[in-house]
């Protein structure tokens, strides 16, 4: 779908035993983005019986495409802020359901995850592969410490690359972090630059 796994666009749900995957709001922020959605609202709805409060989203694609979807949630009882933060909630939930139903993705909201009873969510821990031939272990770390240490592995892989294959297989693998380090960036143009120029 195109999106970024460091922003953890998915998370999991523990529910009766079983995990269940759902879409995180950086998940859908993202695919709005990526895909150019745009969000109408076509109804705000109240059943005072059922203690109820309903927004209908439309999502739409620049192509035409389009599909609605509700967003409900409780409101029986509340009052001030507890009513007002509900209306807002209700308004996200459809919008984020209607930018799933969209694009095809048969999985639950954040939104929609917060509400079920009895679930809890599943830590996750996001790693990059290993790289190949280089015996070099490059992971997302926590402390300052680990990431420099796993940034300077990484620079002595590219120091240690023999072909251009080598350097691309450590681009595509690291990609991210490549990116968002100038140093790193800078050490592999150069090294790519030394191959080119060796052949």
């Amino acid at each position: 779908m195109g999106l970024d796994p460091y922003t953890k666009p998915f998370d999991l749900l523990r529910l009766n035993g079983k995990e269940v995957l759902y879409c995180t709001r950086s998940g859908t922020q993202q695919l709005n983005k990526l895909h150019k959605v745009s969000h109408l609202i076509t109804s705000r709805d109240t059943n005072a019986e059922a203690g109820v409060y309903i927004v209908t989203s439309k999502a739409s694609l620049p192509d035409g495409r389009c599909t609605e979807s509700l967003g409900a949630v409780n409101i029986q009882g509340l009052k001030g802020e507890a009513y007002a933060n509900a209306i807002m909630k209700a308004e996200t939930k459809s919008k984020r359901r209607a930018t799933l139903d969209l694009l095809g993705l048969g999985v639950l909201d954040e939104s929609e995850a917060e509400s079920i009873p009895n679930a809890s969510t599943v830590a996750l821990n996001i790693m990059t592969q290993a790289l190949p031939q280089m015996e070099v272990e490059v992971e997302v770390l926590e402390t300052e410490e680990e990431e420099k240490l796993s940034i300077g592995k990484l620079m002595i892989a590219i120091k240690k690359a023999e072909t251009i294959a080598e350097l691309k297989t450590i681009y595509d693998t690291n990609k991210h972090k490549i990116e968002t380090n100038a140093f790193v960036k800078s050490e592999l143009k150069t090294k790519k630059n030394e191959l080119l120029t060796s052949k």
